[in-house]
């Protein structure tokens, strides 16, 4: 039997451009495939006169930015929960005064969630102010991670414990939930969302 080869060759200058893009924004791959939308709960009691939206001239200095989150919803309308860019431990300006990442504690009603099943009729049903898990930093401030869409819980990100850096390190890998939404309607889905911060 006489099986003859033939080489393949590939012009890899053709696809130059798209490498040189994905070296300057390793994330463009996220942005092609996903839906990307912000969420930040409303600050409670005695943070909320630090809010961004302060105008007010003596705490101008004081001032820590909104908790932002990111709702990044797949092609199959799974959206995946985590920190936005804008978000104080990920500005590295601001982690001076506030810490690293020490710990992240999930809420007992997450880690206690039963996920098995092929619908998740178990899984924790989630409203969008629904605590995930509660951000520990070394000079002892609290941030906390709400559900962002209401829906079902199918995952939670338990390398976290292990790693609780990984959240500011790498917030990709660091995200925290995915959570399957409650309706296929995007514009229910974003409801408590916002486009751009």
């Amino acid at each position: 039997m006489d099986v003859t080869s033939t080489q393949i060759t590939y012009d890899i200058s053709a696809y130059a451009q798209l490498d040189e893009q994905l070296r300057i924004k390793p994330e463009l791959y996220l942005d092609r495939y996903f839906v990307q939308q912000f969420f930040a709960c409303a600050i409670a009691g005695k943070r909320k006169h630090e809010e961004a939206e302060s105008t007010d001239a003596e705490t101008k200095d004081e001032v820590i930015p909104r908790e932002w989150q990111y709702v990044r919803m797949a092609p199959n309308k799974l959206c995946v929960i985590g920190l936005a860019s804008s978000h104080p431990l990920l500005d590295p300006e601001l982690r001076k005064h506030i810490g690293d990442v020490i710990k992240v504690e999930f809420a007992d009603n997450v880690k206690n969630s039963v996920i098995k099943g092929k619908r998740k009729k178990q899984s924790l049903r989630l409203m969008p102010s629904t605590k995930l898990c509660t951000i520990h930093t070394s000079d002892g401030k609290e941030y906390v991670v709400r559900a962002a869409v209401k829906g079902v819980l199918m995952e939670w990100n338990a390398r976290l414990e292990t790693d609780p850096t990984l959240v500011s390190r790498c917030p990709e890998q660091g995200f925290v939930a995915i959570i399957k939404p409650s309706t296929d309607d995007n514009q229910k889905i974003f409801s408590d969302c916002v486009p751009e911060i």
